[in-house]
């Protein structure tokens, strides 16, 4: 699954075109390295979401199939590190 399609689905971001948007802003990193939107994630990879308002890292559990519901999308990863920024 594309990252842009992940960050979207498992609700940390409210659409894929701001996942994207963030993605080519720098903003994304996966396993390390600057991430594009089109990158494909797997189970095991870790995201670190680094914007102006809060730093997130996470690591990815399940890539799901398809929509999932708010709770399921919680399972989907686990939270490794979440800052607000101010």
């Amino acid at each position: 699954m594309r990252l842009d399609k992940f960050l979207s689905v498992a609700g940390i971001f409210k659409s894929r075109s701001l996942a994207g948007e963030a993605a080519s802003s720098s903003m994304v990193f996966l396993d390390g390295l600057p991430a594009k939107s089109s990158k494909e994630v797997k189970p095991g990879s870790v995201v670190e979401i680094d914007t102006p308002l809060f730093y997130r890292k996470i690591e990815i559990l399940m890539i799901p199939s398809g929509n999932v519901s708010r709770e399921k999308a919680l399972s989907l990863y686990k939270l490794l590190e979440d800052r607000k920024k101010n």
